[in-house]
């Protein structure tokens, strides 16, 4: 498939017309995601308004949820709006849905499940929708014939706010989307998750905007409620973008245990911050520290992804055991950038990982800032020696 673009001008504007008649003309949509606060935010925000129009929506998330995500799951529930979860249950909808949306999802190989959703809806003729901010080597669009809404952006609810605006300037007889507050929250959960809280961004003028004006209508939203303790649908009555914040960067005193041990353990070499969170040297810590796809262990590794740059100075590099979401073990490396350093594009260095790991490499890709890539398992005396590498080949870079 063709590596992705952002789409602008009367492209985008000719594709933001596509999405719409569909919107108006079909009745049942599928929206799919992942374990991430932006693809959730993006998936609920929509599905909510399209639940407002009259619209039937399913949301297929077959992950749980990490734990200062769950309250979005209480708004789904609150909503009732429909959540599959097993794939035989994604199945039994197979004609029932006319449409399906695919949210922040960079390639086919992180669809969940993506031979049964083309198999059961795709090939079956159900209009396709995707929305999405990721753009480098690794990225493709999932259905070639589908309409495509690829935008760069700071996080992919930025693009959903945009769309709802539009939908409500195209539709006054419906009330606007964000004075529903499950909406705003929705939206303001993947912004916030995506930038760090609004220190990592790709467009500051974009993110000023969206925060400011969300954040605006949650305020005015919040202050409407007789106390703190009224429901909304889940269990945290936010009042701000700051409390969402907290929520999103809270840890448990044993994740903060966690977190204080693995500190200790950053390598620190030219500008660079490395730490090694394989499952070999994760047996030390106490709990479940070792599975790259729970939800204790995906807190703990946002939280150092930030960390671990700062402590560099400029890069961050980490790597762990997990599984993607073909069902494939692999070892994630990941690499960021510090907050105040913006000088090196983290998407070239695809090339040399590709070199360093020739046919061990199994994709990735991400955005100027944040890197993602996956690596068939290994020994360490095998994996450790090429990290090193490509240590050395971003230390030149950030150098040259």
């Amino acid at each position: 498939m063709t590596v992705k673009a952002p789409i602008t001008g009367e492209s985008w504007r000719a594709n933001l017309q596509q999405a719409f008649s569909i919107f108006n003309r079909n009745r049942h949509f599928l929206f799919s995601a992942y374990q991430d606060a932006d693809a959730l935010g993006t998936m609920l925000s929509l599905a909510l308004y399209l639940q407002v129009t009259g619209k039937q929506v399913a949301l297929f998330l077959p992950v749980p949820l990490k734990t200062n995500l769950v309250f979005l799951r209480e708004m789904i529930h609150h909503n009732d709006i429909r959540l599959v979860a097993r794939e035989e249950d994604l199945v039994s909808l197979q004609t029932q849905i006319d449409t399906v949306v695919f949210c922040d999802t960079a390639n086919a190989a992180l669809v969940p499940y993506e031979a049964t959703l083309t198999r059961c809806f795709l090939e079956k003729g159900a209009a396709v929708i995707e929305i999405d901010h990721h753009f480098g080597t690794d990225s493709a669009a999932i259905a070639e014939g589908g309409v495509h809404l690829f935008r760069e952006a700071n996080a992919c609810t930025e693009i959903a706010a945009e769309i709802l605006q539009e939908y409500h300037r195209r539709h006054p007889e419906y009330p606007h989307p964000f004075e529903y507050r499950n909406i705003v929250v929705s939206l303001l959960t993947g912004l916030l998750a995506d930038t760090g809280g609004g220190n990592e961004v790709f467009s500051r003028k974009d993110f000023e905007h969206w925060s400011g004006l969300l954040g605006g209508y949650l305020k005015g939203k919040t202050r409407s409620f007789p106390s703190r303790e009224s429901r909304n649908g889940s269990g945290k009555i936010f009042g701000n973008a700051g409390e969402i914040t907290a929520h999103l960067h809270h840890l448990s005193p044993q994740q903060q245990s966690c977190i204080r041990e693995l500190r200790k353990h950053i390598v620190r070499h030219r500008d660079i911050g490395e730490l090694n969170m394989l499952n070999s040297s994760l047996a030390r810590f106490p709990g479940d520290m070792s599975n790259g796809d729970s939800g204790n262990f995906s807190q703990i590794w946002d939280y150092m992804a930030n960390v671990i740059p700062q402590e560099g100075g400029k890069l961050g590099l980490f790597y762990f055991n997990g599984t993607h979401s073909g069902k494939q073990d692999c070892i994630f490396l990941k690499i960021r950038r510090a907050g105040d350093f913006n000088k090196y594009d983290l998407r070239e260095t695809e090339p040399a990982l590709k070199n360093t790991f020739a046919g061990d490499y199994m994709g990735g890709g991400g955005h100027a800032g944040a890197v993602s890539f996956r690596i068939r398992p290994m020994s360490d005396r095998e994996f450790l020696p090429k990290v090193a590498q490509m240590i050395r080949f971003l230390e030149e870079q950030i150098h040259e």
